[in-house]
């Protein structure tokens, strides 16, 4: 009676253990076949990153999903604080969509994307991204200064150039000497006429 009652007991426990394990199995079944539905695509790591300060603009805009994307029906825009385009043709590769980025000004960047994954998942998003650019243009005036600096020097040569322009403008020497040889000769003559005259006399 005894070792009835037990393997009666053993029975028992064993068919509620397989119960219970064909429950978990089946619940576990479910949880596997609800997990592609459930695994939808989304941004994980996006470059630069939401509501990032820079102080140097970046070579690219890079967003990173967690499923692989289609090149078509993926886009990605990037707009500038004067809602000018700022990045260039798109590339897609696996998981990664980039561009290359375009803009120079400082200010406020925003940066969309709407990305079509292999199971036909359509994910859409923004979020914004500012650039700080350092004003180094100030200092350019300077070679202007020194330019002009360097003008006032050249002066002194032109003023040394015109005492030379003054002593060409005497007047040419020749008719001073031409008219001194001609009374030479005019004094001379006279002289001889009358050393002549003094001889016959």
């Amino acid at each position: 009676m005894g070792d009835s009652r037990r393997r009666t007991r053993e029975h028992r426990a064993a068919r509620r253990g397989a119960a219970v394990l064909a429950v978990l199995v089946g619940l576990g079944a479910l949880l596997l076949g609800a997990t592609p539905a459930w695994a939808h695509n989304a941004l994980v790591e996006a470059s630069p990153k939401k509501d990032a300060k820079l102080t140097a603009a970046p070579s690219a805009v890079k967003l990173t999903f967690l499923a692989t994307l289609k090149s078509d029906g993926t886009k990605l825009t990037v707009t500038g604080p004067d809602a000018a385009a700022a990045a260039g043709p798109v590339t897609v590769t696996g998981k990664t969509v980039s561009a290359p980025f375009t803009g120079a000004a400082g200010g406020v960047y925003t940066v969309a994307y709407e990305v079509l994954s292999k199971d036909g998942h359509l994910v859409k998003g923004s979020y914004k991204f500012s650039l700080a650019v350092a004003e180094s243009a100030a200092p350019s005036p300077s070679p202007r200064t020194e330019s002009a600096q360097v003008s006032p020097s050249a002066s002194p040569a032109a003023a040394s150039a015109t005492p030379v322009a003054d002593t060409d403008t005497g007047g040419p020497w020749w008719p001073w000497v031409g008219g001194a040889t001609v009374a030479g000769l005019l004094v001379g003559g006279v002289i001889n006429l009358v050393r002549k005259r003094r001889e016959q006399d």
